[in-house]
């Protein structure tokens, strides 16, 4: 299990130092499965990621589930904020080599394990291929101790961003109905399909007035790529257009703690459902060991 839940931040680090060597595990620890990762996606900024990925966190933990939610937007980091935490170390710590991840994996009070990004982190095109890896490798042997893994992506198709998605079992890409977040969405599963060699991808509607809307925004997109990229798209769930979210987004917290009967927070209840139901079926199939990291290095990547 995590360790120290309370480092105080180092006052000074290198500037590209060799991360730790991983936390040994026991063999009864390996030899569960690994959890499904989700990479929680977009083209573009503002489309609501971070709350999709925080609300998912609280109700998973929430039916008993170990969760581990990976704030992988290395420039506005801001997980932390909306699970009520104040980490004291950051991936930018293990980037350069002063703490492990159980160093730096914090616990929030509904018991969800938060690996914190920061603000300000170097483009991970700045460091080293071992150092990659070495993140992978103990993120694969933290994930046979959880149930979910979630990963919170920086948006756009910077290195940052394809390098976790393409480590993930599931690609969620959020889009609202703005037309340059339909056009972002579409470039990143372009990039995705063509140079990683993702071809399945959740498209999650958000922000939408009805499921109508939701459909023909999917549809809009899942032609496109089918007739262009060879990529399949499937529609994940949908999150209405809801003041009570945004109030509750206002405040940095999950509407599904603010107020569990907007429209919003029974639709991200359906939307756990779901998550649930995609586990239950991909780990009988790929409930491999070594799944982060195998699949980065399957995607191609040279990053």
């Amino acid at each position: 299990m995590i360790n120290d839940l309370s480092i105080q931040h180092p006052a000074g680090r290198p500037a590209c130092a060799e991360p730790k060597p991983p936390r040994q595990f026991t063999a009864l620890k390996i030899a569960r499965a690994a959890a499904p990762v989700f990479a929680i996606a977009s083209g573009k900024g503002g489309v609501g990621k971070t709350n999709v990925v925080a609300n998912l966190a609280l109700l998973l933990a929430r039916s008993e589930k170990r969760v581990l939610a990976i704030d992988a937007d290395l420039g506005l980091a801001n997980l932390d904020l909306f699970l009520g935490v104040k980490p004291q170390a950051t991936l930018a710590d293990f980037f350069t080599g002063e703490k492990t991840l159980d160093e730096i994996i914090v616990r929030n009070p509904d018991g969800i394990l938060l690996l914190p990004g920061g603000s300000g982190i170097q483009e991970i095109t700045a460091l080293r291929q071992e150092q990659k890896i070495a993140l992978l490798t103990e993120l694969d042997a933290l994930s046979h101790e959880m149930d979910f893994v979630l990963v919170d992506t920086g948006s756009g198709i910077s290195d940052a961003v394809t390098y976790f998605t393409s480590s993930s079992q599931q690609i969620v890409v959020v889009v609202t109905p703005e037309p340059t977040s339909m056009t972002d969405a579409y470039a990143l599963i372009k990039v995705l399909a063509s140079t990683h060699h993702q071809k399945r991808f959740w498209i999650l509607p958000n922000n939408v007035s009805d499921e109508i809307e939701a459909r023909r925004l999917f549809d809009t997109l899942s032609g496109t790529a089918l007739r262009f990229l060879n990529a399949s798209l499937d529609l994940l769930a949908w999150i209405p257009r809801d003041p009570q979210l945004l109030r509750a987004v206002a405040r940095s917290r999950p509407v599904v703690a603010e107020n569990a009967e907007a429209p919003s927070a029974m639709a991200f209840v359906r939307l756990a459902r779901r998550l649930n139901e995609i586990a239950a079926a991909g780990m009988k199939i790929n409930g491999n060991p070594q799944f982060f990291l195998r699949r980065w290095l399957q995607s191609g990547s040279e990053a």
